[in-house]
């Protein structure tokens, strides 16, 4: 399959599966070139390609992708230990805007209580400080 036919396939540009073989991610040596110099990928490369889209889903960075899908990482040890780093990530993400959710209705109320809807704005912020 050429590039074209990959990212029809997998749903994503062309430039992106270039930067995956760049960084790396893809085993570059590994796709065959036509004699015209079209890189020709094969039905292993797409799974691969596939599972970065996935680990990229899931929020996992670049280094920790090109990681789990070397040699030297194979284990769905590592993906889970992965995994539970982004969950982790997710939750400290989720106390944040929960906290950024509750100062936001605080100072809504304060000033929807201390001002007039047509009052001036400069007024009200000083119900906030």
């Amino acid at each position: 399959m050429r590039i074209g036919e990959v990212s029809k396939i997998l749903g994503i540009n062309t430039s992106a599966i270039r930067f995956y073989e760049r960084n790396g991610l893809v085993n570059s040596g590994g796709v065959s070139r036509a004699d015209n110099g079209y890189r020709i990928y094969s039905s292993r490369d797409l799974e691969e390609i596939r599972l970065i889209i996935k680990f990229k889903e899931f929020g996992l960075e670049l280094k920790e992708i090109k990681h789990l899908l070397s040699e030297e990482s194979k284990t769905c040890g590592d993906l889970v230990s992965s995994l539970d780093e982004q969950l982790e990530k997710c939750r400290q993400m989720e106390r944040l805007i929960k906290d950024r959710i509750s100062s936001l209705m605080a100072a809504r109320d304060s000033c929807e209580s201390v001002c007039k809807p047509d009052g001036e704005a400069r007024k009200c912020c000083a119900s906030l400080t």
